[in-house]
């Protein structure tokens, strides 16, 4: 698996943790399977976003 792969669903899982699950907890709310399963998605589609911004990025300075 890429490098960048992995970066950005390793941050995906990470937001998706404080997201959806420490932030309601801590709030008394309740966690249901639809949030949940929202969260995965959309965590893990901002997640690989995420690191291919970053790899782009990082390309882009490795060329200056």
């Amino acid at each position: 698996m890429k490098k960048w792969v992995k970066t950005g669903l390793s941050w995906g899982f990470t937001m998706f943790l404080i997201i959806v699950v420490v932030f309601p907890w801590f709030q008394g709310k309740e966690i249901t399977v639809k949030s949940v399963v929202i969260g995965i998605i959309l965590w893990g589609i901002g997640g690989l976003l995420f690191g291919l911004s970053m790899k782009s990025r990082l390309e882009g300075k490795e060329k200056n």
